[in-house]
C-alpha cells in the first residue's frame, strides 16, 4: 500500500459519493467507522499505516461533501405542460428517415435538452420552438438501463417533446455555445464531400463520436466483435491522439515536461470540439493525469496515477461516480495495470515483434477488465472481440491522424478510404465468424463482484509467475457471471406485459421455462412511409428477452398483421429459435407483417393459421385455447383486421387470462355468442388483457360482465393520438369491479398465476 498511497483514499472518496447518492450515507459512516477504528489498531505500530487511515476517513468526508453540493446536478422529474420557448442549437443536427431532424438545444434558464423537430434546422441557430418539456425515462420494463441517469451524464434535463419551430434567426457568430457544433457540422461536410458512406460516419463517429445513419447491420457488427467503442469518442481516442502528439514533440527535441503540457492543451481542446460530453471530459481528466505523471517522470499507468485520475473525476462530476461508463473507463485502467505487464510476459515466449506482444497484452487486458461490465449494460457477448480489438485498434491509431489529415488536405481522401474500408471489412469478417453475435442474461452486480475478487486472485498469481492458477480464478469468474444462463431457479407462472408505448408485448414464461411471445410492440406503419416498427419493437422486447436469458420462443402469437403488434417479429425471429408462429391469416401488406413471414419461411418456422377451437399445451400444466378469430371472418365492422384478431385464453390451474389484441365490439358480440356465461369454457378470467388499448370500440357492457375479471390490463403509449384508453371504457371495466393497471401509468406489469402484479413504476398495483 505504501507504492500507491492514494489508492484508499480515492475508494472511500468513491465509496463516500455513492453511498450519498443512495441514501445510504449514515449506514456507511458506521460502517467506514468502525474499519477505520479497527484497522488503526491493527497498525498503531505503523505510522505510515495510521496516516492511511486518517487520509481514507477525510477523503470519505470530503467526497460526501463534493456529492451533496454539486453531486445532483439539474434534470426534470416532472412533465411541464407546452409552451413556447427561446433556445439556441447546440448539438449536431441528425436529419431522420422520417424528414424530422435530431439535435440538442440549450433552453433559455432551463438548459440542455434533446429535441426533435418537424422542420430542418443547422447548429448554431436562434429558435423559437413550442413543445412540451418532460424528464427522461426512468426504466420502464425489467432491466433497462435508467435514460435519465444516461442523459444526465452527457449534461441534459430533459427532453422536448412534440417540438414545433415557431420562427428562426441565423446563428450568432458570437455564440460560443454553438462554436463546436458548427465546427462539427462543418468538418462533417468536408468528409462526406470526399469519402463515401458508410466509409464518412465511421470517421466521424471515430473523429468526434456522431451518432450518423450508419447501417444497423453495420453498427451491429461493430457491438458483435466489441469494437462498438471505437465509434465514441473517449478514452481510446483521446489517448491516440496524446501519444501522437508527445512522440511527434519528442522526436522535435521539446523537453518531456514542454511536450505534455502542449498535448494537455491539445486534449482540453479537443474534448471540447467532440462536444465536451461526459465520456471525453472524464477523459481528458484521465488523459491529463497519466501526462502530469509522464512529465513528473512517473509511470503513466500505476494505481496512484489512476487513484488520482478518480480523485479528480470524482471532484469535478461527483454524480457520475455511480455510472456505468465510469465503471467501465476505471476497470479498463485497473485492468491494464493488473494485467498488461504479465501478459505480455507470459506471451515472451511467442515468436512475435515486442509491439505485436505488447498491443495483446493491452487487448487482453482491457477484455478481461471490461467484458462483465458489456455483458450487463448491453447483454451481449463479444467472444471475438480480443482478435477483433487487436486489429482494428491500431488501424483506428491511423484514421484518427488520417482523418484529421484528410480534413486539412482532401485529396488524401483516397487512402483514408482504403484504411476506413479495411476496419469495416475486419469487423463485418469477425462478426460473420460463428457464434458471434451472443448474448448473455444480464448479471447480477454480486456476481460482477466475484469476478473483480477472482480477477485479481488472477493479477497476483500471473504476477508470481503462475499462470495455471490465474486461468483457473480468471474461468472459475466468468462462470459466476454466466450462471444465469446455466442454471434456471424453479419459478411459477410469469407473465409480463411489456411497456411498449402505444403498441402490444406480452411474454409468458412457464414453470419448466417454456416460452410464449404474445405480440412483439413496435409502431403503427404509414402507407408509403419508411417504417420504424421493427427498431422501435426490437429494442424493447428482444432487449427484455436478451436480458432475462430467454434464448428461444416456443409459440409466437401475432394477434394480428399492425406494425404495432408485429414489430419485432422479424428481428426475434432472425435472432433466436421460434418452434411455431399463430397467425391470423389476415392480408395485409405492412412492412413488418412482410418481414416476419418471410423471417418466418427463412427459417422454416411453422406458421399455423390460429382458428376457434384450437389448444396449445406447454407440457408443465399451462395451456392456450384460441376463442377467435372463426371463419367466415368477420366483414364490414369498419376495421376488420383488428376485428379478426386471435383472442386466447390462458389456462394455468384455476388461473385464467384473456388476451384480446385488438378485438372490438364485433369481436366481442361473435364472443359472447359462442361462449355463453354460466359454463366451463365461457370468458370469465382472472385477469384480462384489454382490447384495442383500451379503445371506446372495444370492452362492451355485456363483454366486461361476462368476463368480470379482477384486473384489467391495458397496453398503451403516453401521450397518444388516439385518446387510449377512453374514459368510457375505464369506466366500464371499474364498475365491473375490476383494477385497472396501464403501462403508461406503471411501466411493465408482471402477474403469476396468483394474479398478484408487480409494477415497473409506482402505480396502485392491488385490487381494491
Amino acid at each position: 500500500m505504501h507504492r500507491a498511497p492514494l489508492l484508499v483514499p480515492a475508494v472511500a472518496a468513491l465509496l463516500a459519493i455513492v453511498a450519498e447518492q443512495h441514501g445510504w450515507t449514515y449506514v456507511a459512516y458506521v460502517v467506514v467507522g468502525l474499519a477505520c477504528t479497527v484497522t488503526y489498531h491493527t497498525w498503531r505500530g505503523y505510522p505510515f499505516g495510521r496516516t492511511i487511515v486518517a487520509a481514507a476517513a477525510v477523503a470519505f468526508a470530503a467526497g460526501t461533501v463534493m456529492s451533496v453540493v454539486h453531486g445532483h446536478p439539474q434534470t426534470l422529474t416532472s412533465e411541464r405542460a407546452t409552451a413556447r420557448y427561446g433556445a439556441t442549437v447546440t448539438g449536431d443536427v441528425h436529419d431522420n428517415d422520417e424528414g424530422t431532424s435530431s439535435t440538442a438545444l440549450e433552453i433559455d434558464g432551463i438548459g440542455a435538452v434533446r429535441a426533435t423537430l418537424r422542420e430542418r434546422i443547422v447548429p448554431g441557430e436562434r429558435i423559437i420552438v413550442r413543445g412540451r418539456l418532460e424528464p427522461f425515462d426512468e426504466p420502464r420494463n425489467p432491466g433497462e438501463p435508467s435514460m435519465r441517469e444516461i442523459e444526465r451524464d452527457d449534461g441534459f434535463v430533459g427532453r422536448l417533446a412534440s417540438a414545433h419551430l415557431l420562427s428562426r434567426a441565423p446563428p450568432d457568430p458570437g455564440d460560443v455555445r454553438a462554436w463546436a457544433a458548427r465546427m462539427r457540422a462543418a468538418a462533417s461536410r468536408r468528409i462526406r464531400a470526399s469519402i463515401p458512406e458508410p466509409s464518412a460516419t465511421i470517421l466521424a463517429g471515430a473523429l468526434w463520436g456522431e451518432r450518423g445513419a450508419l447501417p444497423d447491420d453495420l453498427h451491429d457488427a461493430f457491438q458483435a466483435t466489441g469494437t462498438v467503442h471505437v465509434l465514441v469518442t473517449a478514452g481510446l481516442h483521446l489517448g491516440i491522439v496524446a501519444a501522437l502528439v508527445t512522440l511527434l514533440l519528442g522526436r522535435l527535441g521539446l523537453h518531456r515536461v514542454t511536450a505534455c503540457t502542449i498535448a494537455l492543451v491539445l486534449i482540453v481542446g479537443y474534448a471540447w470540439f467532440t462536444g465536451a460530453h461526459l465520456p471525453s471530459e472524464r477523459a481528458a481528466a484521465m488523459i491529463g493525469v497519466a501526462l502530469l505523471a509522464r512529465a513528473c517522470g512517473s509511470r503513466v499507468t500505476s494505481w496512484n496515477a489512476l487513484a488520482l485520475a478518480a480523485l479528480v473525476v470524482a471532484a469535478l462530476w461527483p454524480a457520475a461516480a455511480g455510472s456505468a461508463s465510469f465503471a467501465l473507463s476505471f476497470s479498463c485502467v485497473a485492468a491494464i495495470v493488473l494485467f498488461a505487464e504479465p501478459i505480455a510476459a507470459a506471451l515472451h515466449r511467442l515468436p512475435i515483434h515486442e509491439r505485436v506482444r505488447e498491443a495483446l497484452a493491452l487487448t487482453c487486458a482491457t477484455q478481461i477488465g471490461t467484458w462483465p461490465l458489456t455483458a450487463a449494460i448491453f447483454s451481449t457477448l463479444a467472444p471475438y472481440a480480443i482478435l477483433a480489438n487487436a486489429i482494428v485498434v491500431p488501424l483506428v491509431a491511423l484514421v484518427l491522424p488520417g482523418g484529421i489529415a484528410t480534413l486539412a488536405f482532401p485529396i488524401l481522401a483516397p487512402l483514408e478510404t482504403m484504411l476506413l474500408l479495411g476496419v469495416e471489412h475486419i469487423v463485418r469478417a469477425i462478426a460473420a465468424l460463428p457464434g458471434a453475435h451472443a448474448t448473455l442474461a444480464t448479471p447480477p452486480l454480486a456476481a460482477i463482484a466475484l469476478y473483480d475478487a477472482a480477477a485479481i486472485i488472477a493479477a497476483i498469481a500471473l504476477r508470481c509467475g503462475r499462470t495455471k492458477p490465474a486461468i483457473i480464478a480468471l474461468a472459475l469468474g466468468c462462470v459466476v457471471v454466466a450462471l444465469p444462463n446455466i442454471v434456471h431457479l424453479p419459478h411459477g407462472l410469469e407473465i409480463t406485459s411489456l411497456d411498449v408505448g402505444q403498441a402490444d408485448a406480452a411474454v409468458i414464461r412457464t414453470p419448466n421455462d417454456h416460452v410464449i411471445l404474445i405480440d412483439t410492440g413496435g409502431e403503427l406503419e404509414r402507407p408509403g412511409a419508411t417504417s420504424n416498427a421493427e427498431r422501435a419493437g426490437a429494442r424493447i422486447v428482444l432487449g427484455y428477452l436478451r436480458r432475462t436469458g430467454i434464448r428461444s420462443i416456443d409459440l409466437m402469437i401475432l394477434t394480428h398483421p399492425h406494425g404495432d403488434h408485429v414489430g419485432s417479429a422479424a428481428p426475434i425471429i432472425n435472432a433466436m429459435p421460434v418452434g411455431m408462429i399463430f397467425d391470423s391469416g389476415q392480408a395485409y401488406t405492412g412492412r413488418a407483417y412482410r418481414d416476419a413471414m418471410a423471417a418466418a419461411h427463412s427459417h422454416a418456422v411453422p406458421i399455423i393459421l390460429a382458428r376457434r377451437g384450437m389448444r396449445w399445451t406447454s407440457g408443465d400444466g399451462v395451456t392456450l385455447d384460441v376463442l377467435a378469430p372463426s371463419l367466415p371472418f368477420l366483414a364490414d365492422t369498419g376495421d376488420d383486421v383488428n376485428e379478426n384478431s386471435i383472442v386466447v385464453m390462458l389456462h394455468a390451474g384455476a388461473f385464467r387470462e384473456l388476451f384480446m389484441g385488438d378485438a372490438g365490439e364485433a369481436s366481442e358480440s361473435r364472443l359472447l355468442a359462442t361462449y355463453a356465461p354460466g359454463h366451463d369454457d365461457d370468458l370469465h378470467a382472472d385477469v384480462v388483457k384489454v382490447g384495442h388499448h383500451g379503445s371506446r370500440y372495444a370492452s362492451t357492457a355485456a363483454f366486461v360482465a361476462a368476463v368480470h375479471s379482477r384486473i384489467a390490463v391495458i397496453s398503451v403509449g403516453r401521450h397518444n393520438t388516439f385518446g387510449h384508453p377512453a374514459t368510457t371504457t375505464i369506466d366500464a371495466w371499474q364498475n365491473a369491479g375490476a383494477h385497472i393497471l396501464r403501462t403508461d401509468d406503471c411501466g411493465a406489469i408482471s402477474l403469476t398465476e396468483r394474479a398478484l402484479p408487480t409494477t415497473m413504476l409506482r402505480c396502485a398495483t392491488r385490487p381494491t
